[in-house]
């Protein structure tokens, strides 16, 4: 199963992930790539979206930890 992350990294914070679970889980990376790709940048509010336009917050695919156990009882 695999999860958008949304990743920030504040010079004097440091890193910062957060899933975005509204999106649910997907079955395969192509399919959380579309989602992706299908959303982002429309559904951002304002400085969300400048701030993905600036390279300053990125969405990636992870897959999750232990989902294989999920994946072999379906």
């Amino acid at each position: 199963m695999w999860s958008i992350v949304v990743v920030l990294l504040g010079l004097l914070t440091g890193p910062e992930a957060y899933a975005v679970t509204d999106a649910g889980l997907f079955k395969s990376e192509e399919a959380c790539k579309a989602a992706i790709a299908a959303s982002v940048p429309s559904q951002l509010e304002e400085a969300a979206r400048v701030q993905y336009e600036g390279g300053y917050r990125k969405f990636v695919c992870v897959k999750a930890m232990g989902s294989e156990a999920i994946d072999s009882l379906q």
